[in-house]
């Protein structure tokens, strides 16, 4: 059922967004979408003062006037977890010279609400995002631990009139746990 819920998905969203659905080598599906990322433009005041300051500026003289603005990805894969029974968010940054960022660099890019900070940081055993092997690709990945994520749905859901079916599951999912780390 996850693999035709992350299919609806890839229909309904992959001509506005760069998603796919992917096979693992354990013939698991999972869903895999990447956005580009400027690295520092969410901390860094003075890079939004920069920025208006070479706004005129010709376009090739961008990385000499304002280096921070380096760009990179972020790739985030959704997986279903079986021991949890509910999918699980992964995430990986790389800059384009292709270093992957660390876990607290990619927590202050792309948590910024201070609230859902204090709330990541509050669950327990070291906090909502945490870093472990990919279950599909056994590579390290940051991931939004999967603890409350059924409790959630079943709280918000109903409250919000959403009726959670396989074909908008995904999508209303990302929309309530995504937004964590910018989804």
């Amino acid at each position: 059922e996850f693999g035709n819920c992350i299919e609806e998905f890839e229909r309904a969203y992959g001509a506005v967004v760069d998603v796919e659905v992917r096979k693992s080598r354990g013939s698991h599906t999972y869903l895999s979408i990447h956005k580009p990322l400027f690295l520092g433009q969410n901390n860094d005041d003075a890079v939004d003062s920069d920025i208006e300051d070479v706004e005129d500026a010709d376009p090739a003289h961008l990385d000499t006037v304002c280096p921070t603005l380096e760009y990179g990805r972020i790739e985030y894969h959704v997986v279903y977890s079986a021991s949890w029974r509910v999918p699980v968010l992964y995430v990986r940054v790389h800059t384009n010279a292709g270093v992957e960022m660390d876990c607290t660099r990619v927590t202050d890019m792309l948590v910024t609400d201070s609230k859902v900070r204090g709330a990541m940081d509050a669950v327990e055993f070291g906090g909502a995002l945490g870093i472990q092997d990919h279950p599909e690709l056994n590579e390290p990945f940051m991931y939004l631990h999967p603890c409350h994520t059924a409790t959630l749905l079943r709280a918000v859901a109903p409250a919000h009139g959403v009726e959670i079916g396989q074909r908008n599951y995904i999508s209303s999912w990302l929309s309530l746990t995504g937004a964590a780390v910018a989804c």
